[in-house]
């Protein structure tokens, strides 16, 4: 697939920050401008690239998680359903709160890369101010992913929190 222009420069951007050790990388691009493919493309050249080992995505509903499935099964030529043999899998964020220890071992064990898709929806700075979905990430996967991506078409929230990794 080709991607738009301001795909392609997010895609370098991102891996550059990447190559100065920075884990964190914010995209924010307007609802339907294609955040996924984006976020496939880029998740793609880190496995060629052989900076990752697996992936995992957040999205706040199970249609957002369904089309996250569908573009990165697509993007990369195989099973991204958490299955043996598959590259990643995509949760939504409520079933963060269900996730054991053994399971935050992954990224404990492993290069993983995260995707938080719509992450206004998960707010903190730190474990003194967050809501539920954000202090499942400050607690488990901030300081454990080997990289992260949050994307957003909405970059405040309502309540005025801040928005969490961002």
């Amino acid at each position: 697939m080709k991607l738009r222009q301001w795909q392609t420069e997010c895609v370098n951007q991102a891996l550059k920050h990447f190559s100065a050790d920075q884990t964190h990388f914010l995209c924010l691009a307007t609802p339907g401008a294609g955040k996924t493919v984006m976020a496939s493309e880029l998740a793609a050249r880190l496995f060629d690239q052989n900076l990752i080992d697996f992936v995992l995505c957040f999205s706040p509903s199970i249609n957002f998680l369904q089309g996250i499935q569908k573009t990165f099964s697509q993007r990369l030529e195989c099973r991204f359903d958490g299955v043996i043999g598959s590259v990643g899998c995509s949760y939504t964020y409520q079933a963060m709160l269900s996730f054991k220890e053994d399971f935050w071992q992954l990224l404990k064990r492993n290069r993983v890369f995260v995707i938080f898709d719509e992450i206004h929806h998960c707010s903190g700075l730190s474990l003194e101010d967050p809501n539920t979905w954000g202090e499942e990430i400050l607690l488990n996967i901030q300081d454990e992913a080997h990289y992260t991506l949050a994307m957003t078409g909405t970059p405040w929230r309502s309540d005025l929190a801040p928005i969490v990794l961002s």
